[in-house]
């Protein structure tokens, strides 16, 4: 090697040490010079708390702690879990950086059989076992403060990502609260129970009510001398108020003016009322509430209730017949419930019943939120028609008008009700049997109580309701974020497509597997009654079991190629988004080298 090239490499050796060094030093300098600022260039700011969030977070008078525990050995195969406790330590360290010292957080491994995992199954936390072995994961937060104790959220489910933000708020919000929530309650309905008579014995609150006296302090409100809503009323919850003075709409005017939240049931048919007691309690509740329903920029018509064929659930019409799908009493699953609200989120099932719907002006003031609604196939009939058809609700659809755009039963209204009053929140629902016992709820006697079996979320659309109206204005504000995980949403629509030309095959093979097994059985039992001869349709029955298997086998190889092409997609779509930034550059670089060859230039 000559003396020159000698010299040239360690040039390039010095310079590639000096480039080292100025790096350092400038990798040190911003640090320090940018220390406490941060800068969110994801596609929905995910890592930017909201400023309800950054108020609940300064707000604490004492330190609290937020003690996260995640069994990390535990959840060693289950990336996503460990992706999501990622993101939850993020979230936690952001709120406890933006405190300025009013909320600190630790996390915790709580191993098997250690003091870690004593301490945190006695705060309430969830363990859930995953795997052959019975190992359990432990994922779930604790707040703590040296006044109102703990509050814990049981497991942290990463299918509530969107809420995650709202979730810890409210557990910070929940132990800097010292006391109860008290709501104010004006209702033309029996819902507090009702005292004996000589008619009729007392009867008991309603079960919803029940759970809800037993986590807000609920003060009844008569709506005819109201005059002014009390001041320390968090929300104020109407059902069915047919018995409102034009002086008490003004005050609940007044409340929600001065930033007030309120909760309204109102219902075109309160089946819990005799029908022409209903009908009359409907007409008064409309008539009294209809000027503040105008001012909100909102229409309810008591004259007319939603039924929906799609939705409709069985009941028997009088006892002892055979339970025919009504129309008129809806079961609303995940697709009518609104993803995106913290009041129905977490839930999967409601049950309403004559329902009415709400719509907004073009005008309106306030931002409406849909919460509740029907699917696509639904009409607006006559009450009085669906009080005619009781006895065969099958009578509903015969000669109903065609089927519109989806009715909103239940909604949420946000926004000032007048220039330079406090933002308003509002939860409006057009049924008040959703919280009848009928709807959710059996009562089961035991030992001269009640035990209670819910099959519906009706009770937890309820408290939900009140729980996040009853928050600071702060807690209110934080709406649902987007997720951080980002899948391929073209690979998923492909997925789509694929299953979407086997369904057909699949739905036939089904169908036939069905019947053979159908036939199948009839064989059995003819073989198995008293005297049947023993070779009763043997050469049918051994067609029918062939026929069965031969649809098995048929099924299986179905999936199995539907699988083997959603693989194929999967591998091209993740191989063409991992190789082809790379590859364009290689290219590119090739290219470059190529053309400064041929000028001849130097290396």
């Amino acid at each position: 090697m000559s003396v020159r090239a000698h010299g040239r490499g360690l040039r390039v050796l010095l310079a590639l040490l000096a480039l080292a060094v100025l790096y350092g030093a400038l990798v040190q300098l911003g640090a320090r010079a940018l220390a406490g600022h941060r800068f969110d260039l994801t596609a929905d700011h995910l890592y930017t708390l909201a400023p309800g969030t950054v108020e609940i977070a300064r707000s604490p008078r004492e330190p609290v702690l937020l003690t996260l525990y995640f069994s990390r050995h535990a959840a060693r195969a289950l990336p996503q879990l460990r992706a999501y406790a990622q993101r939850v330590r993020t979230l936690l360290d952001e709120v406890a950086r933006i405190s300025g010292g009013r909320v600190r957080v630790q996390v915790l491994d709580p191993r098997p059989y250690s003091q870690i995992e004593d301490r945190a199954l006695a705060a309430g936390l969830s363990a859930l076992p995953v795997g052959p072995d019975g190992e359990r994961v432990i994922f779930g937060l604790v707040g703590s403060n040296a006044t109102t104790g703990i509050a814990v959220i049981p497991f942290l489910q990463p299918d509530k990502q969107p809420f995650l933000e709202y979730d810890v708020a409210r557990l910070i919000d929940e132990l800097i609260t010292t006391r109860r929530p008290r709501v104010g309650l004006i209702s033309g309905l029996p819902v507090e129970g009702t005292p004996a008579s000589a008619d009729a014995p007392a009867q008991p609150p309603w079960t919803a009510f029940q759970q809800l006296n037993q986590l807000f302090r609920i003060q009844p409100l008569d709506g005819r001398s109201l005059r002014a809503v009390p001041a320390d009323l968090r929300v104020l919850l109407l059902v069915q108020p047919d018995m409102l003075s034009a002086r008490a709409v003004a005050a609940i005017h007044a409340f929600l003016l001065r930033g007030g939240h309120l909760a309204v049931f109102i219902d075109p048919d309160p089946e819990t009322l005799p029908p022409a007691q209903a009908l009359a309690s409907a007409g008064a509740s409309w008539a009294a509430l209809r000027p503040l329903f105008e001012d909100c920029g909102v229409g309810f018509d008591p004259d007319r209730v939603v039924i929906d064929p799609s939705l409709a659930r069985s009941v028997a019409a009088v006892p002892g017949a055979a339970p025919t799908a009504d129309p008129a009493l809806l079961g609303l699953g995940r697709a009518e419930l609104s993803r995106d609200d913290v009041i129905t989120a977490g839930l999967h099932d409601i049950n309403v019943s004559t329902a009415g719907s709400f719509e907004q002006s073009e005008n309106a003031r306030l931002h409406m939120t849909p919460l509740l609604q029907s699917s696509g196939d639904a009409r607006a009939l006559p009450v009085q028609r669906v009080l005619d058809a009781a006895i065969d609700p099958q009578q509903l659809l015969d000669g109903a008008d065609a089927a519109r755009a989806r009715y909103v039963l239940a909604a949420r209204l946000t926004g000032a009700l007048a220039p330079g009053a406090r933002p308003a929140d509002i939860v409006l629902v057009a049924d008040t049997d959703i919280l009848s016992n009928r709807l959710w709820v059996q009562l089961l006697p035991f030992f001269n109580q009640s035990l209670t079996s819910p099959f519906a979320n009706n009770a937890d659309f309820l408290l939900n309701t009140i729980d996040n109206l009853s928050g600071s204005s702060a807690l209110i504000s934080i709406r649902g974020r987007a997720e951080a995980s980002r899948p391929f949403t073209r690979l998923r629509a492909m997925q789509a497509a694929a299953e979407q030309a086997f369904r057909e095959r699949r739905l036939a093979l089904r169908q036939k597997l069905d019947a053979a097994e159908q036939r199948l059985l009839e064989i059995e039992q003819a073989r198995s009654a008293p005297g049947a001869a023993v070779n009763l349709d043997a050469g049918e029955y051994r067609a029918a079991r062939q026929q069965r298997t031969e649809v098995r086998d048929d099924l299986r190889r179905s999936e199995r190629h539907l699988d083997a092409r959603i693989e194929r997609l999967q591998a091209r779509i993740e191989a063409l988004d991992i190789l082809l930034v790379p590859g364009v550059l290689t290219l590119a670089a090739l290219l470059i080298a190529a053309w400064r060859r041929l000028r001849g230039g130097a290396p």
